[in-house]
């Protein structure tokens, strides 16, 4: 794969990460479900790519600017879905608490 190639991979996945933020911030938790595993496709893409060569100087560049707004992105998702993940969290322990209390109440 060109570095080029690899480049624009970044920029996508920072792309997606924008758009991830923009559906976390409205609560929009299926559409970034959605959009997170399309960004996951990309880094595994990513993942696979075993050109160890110095990208010229623009690129790199571009590669950085990418990883830094991906970073600060993500930093803001994490930010956005913790009270969310907390609430669920403490649902979804109140009803297995219930279905024990119930279990126990009819011992099934």
């Amino acid at each position: 794969m060109e570095y080029q190639d690899t480049v624009v991979l970044y920029e996508s996945v920072a792309s997606i990460m924008q758009q991830m933020l923009h559906a976390a911030r409205m609560q929009d938790w299926d559409r970034l479900t959605e959009l997170e595993k399309h960004c996951a496709q990309h880094i595994a893409t990513l993942k696979t790519l075993d050109d160890h060569r110095p990208l010229p100087r623009d690129a790199l560049k571009r590669k950085v600017a990418s990883i830094k707004s991906i970073l600060a992105d993500d930093r803001e998702i994490r930010h956005l879905v913790s009270p969310w993940m907390a609430r669920l969290n403490a649902m979804m322990q109140g009803s297995y608490a219930s279905e024990q209390r119930l279990m126990r109440a009819y011992g099934t």
